[in-house]
Formats: structure tokens, C-alpha cells, sequence
């Protein structure tokens, strides 16, 4: 049986895929630092790599010990493909994201990319990164970018962010009266994809979203209409305007009709 390694232990998505892939184990990032040796167990097993180690996302804008930032973001992935460049590697499943596009509003897989900062250079290094390894090794591997996701053990999106302001009785502060469209895509989604991305081969890249947009304002009024008024600060600043996953060629390979809808999930959480 293929052994799931997912690195990246205390990653929200982490924890959510330990919940549904049979036969896996998570790996800290830290630990790895420490002595890449703690992988010595795994090396004669035919194995499924899944990365989620980066930079944590409540740090992404901090650079304040840039080394720190730098071993996070890629250093780990590079001393795990070294460290199993002679093992039987079934698959690698990389985490990217949709920031790679940058101040794209078509957001397709072939499009070229254009970070516009260090966390999507950052993540763009490790696609080029995951690609040259697998294409010299001869190994199976598909980059995942992934769209807004929310829920799960979640304190960064502002989706988690919507729920404490009012659970908590806090402001919550938005950007350009959240009127930027954003593609909403939740974490059980999310592991339902990756779990069916294992078995299928030769997908270099794939976007994960759910093809459809919202603002924080309708949402923001949506809750209004439902009895949830939230305190809100608005802040303005460049953002991109609209953002949501092409998703041809990802309901072309998986077979995924359905997405939990924001709005069902903010009920669940809310009890409305």
C-alpha cells in the first residue's frame, strides 16, 4: 500500500486530509529542519509526497527574520526531494496558490504567471521547483493552486475572520468596502479533490476553486438579511478586483459537481 507523507504538520489542510487519507503521516516542518534523518523510516516504502509547508498564513506579510521566512517556504522541499531523490515516489501533490496568476481575472492553468509579491514568488520557486525534480526523476506530480479556502482549523481567512468579529463582538476591518469578488472554496472540498488528485496521472497543474465569485460585502449582506450585523472598518488599498478559478480543466479530471455553498457554511456556524 502507497504511504501518504504530508509535510507541513500543523497546516489547517494537513489536518483535514489526516481525517480522510488512509495510511498517512504528517511530518513537521520543524522537525525535518532539525535532522531530515526523522524521514529515515519512510525511505524503503513506495510513497505519495503532499507538501503544505510554507511560511504560516498568519506570518505571510512578516518579514522580520527573512531567513526564517526563506527555510519555510522552500528550504524544507528541497531538503525532502533530496532526501528521497532514490525512493519509490508515486505521486507529489504540491500546495500552491492562486496569487501566482497575479492581476489575472482569467486565472487559467496555461496563463503566464505574475507574483506580485514574495509569498507568490515564493510559491511559484517551488512549482519550478517540484517541476524540474519530477521531470529529471521521472516522477507523477501535480501542482494544486488553490483559490480562497475557508473552514477547518481556520484563523486566517476572512471567512474565520467574519465569524470571530461576531462571535466576539470585535470590528471587523475590510478592504476597499469589500467589494473585490473572490473565488470561496472550503477546506472538505478542498480534501475531497486532493484525495481523488492521487490517482489520477500526468495533471501538471491544476486550478482549486469553485469557478464562482463573491464579495465580502454580499456576504457581509447576506448575514445583515439573517439577523448577523457585524461592526465594520473599511481600509482602501490596491487588491484585485475579481479573482475566481477557471475550472475547465479541473471538472475535465475529477469528478466534482458540487461545493459547499458560503452561505450554508456561515448558517452552520452562525446556527441562523
Amino acid at each position: 500500500m502507497i504511504l501518504n507523507i504530508i509535510i507541513g504538520k500543523s497546516s489547517n489542510l494537513t489536518k483535514s486530509l489526516e481525517k480522510v487519507l488512509v495510511n498517512s503521516v504528517s511530518i513537521s516542518a520543524r522537525d525535518i529542519l532539525e535532522s531530515v534523518e526523522i524521514l529515515e523510516n519512510y525511505k524503503s516504502k513506495k510513497l505519495n509526497l503532499i507538501f503544505n509547508n510554507f511560511q504560516r498564513a498568519t506570518h505571510l506579510n512578516n518579514l522580520d527574520n527573512a531567513e526564517e521566512y526563506i527555510t519555510n517556504s522552500i528550504l524544507i522541499t528541497v531538503k525532502v526531494l533530496d532526501f528521497f531523490k532514490a525512493t519509490e515516489i508515486n505521486k507529489i501533490l504540491y500546495t500552491s496558490s492562486s496569487s501566482v496568476y497575479g492581476n489575472n481575472i482569467l486565472c487559467n492553468e496555461k496563463d503566464e504567471l505574475k507574483p506580485m509579491n514574495l509569498h507568490a514568488s515564493l510559491k511559484v520557486a517551488n512549482e519550478k521547483l517540484i517541476e524540474k525534480f519530477c521531470n529529471d526523476n521521472s516522477v507523477d506530480y501535480t501542482i494544486a493552486r488553490i483559490f480562497n479556502m475557508y473552514g477547518g482549523d481556520d484563523n486566517f481567512s476572512v471567512i474565520s475572520k467574519i465569524i470571530k468579529a461576531y462571535k466576539q463582538n470585535e470590528e471587523l476591518t475590510i478592504v476597499n468596502n469589500g467589494n473585490a469578488i473572490r473565488d470561496f472554496i472550503h477546506i472538505d472540498d478542498v480534501v475531497d479533490i486532493y484525495a481523488k488528485l492521487l490517482d489520477i496521472k500526468s495533471l501538471k497543474v491544476t486550478n482549486i476553486g469553485t469557478g464562482n465569485g463573491s464579495s465580502i460585502k454580499n456576504i457581509l449582506d447576506f448575514l445583515v438579511n439573517n439577523g448577523v450585523d457585524i461592526k465594520i472598518k473599511s481600509i482602501f488599498r490596491d487588491e484585485l478586483k475579481i479573482s475566481t478559478a477557471d475550472i475547465r480543466l479541473l471538472g475535465e479530471v475529477v469528478n466534482k459537481e458540487n461545493f459547499i455553498e458560503i452561505e450554508d457554511y456561515l448558517k452552520k456556524e452562525l446556527i441562523l
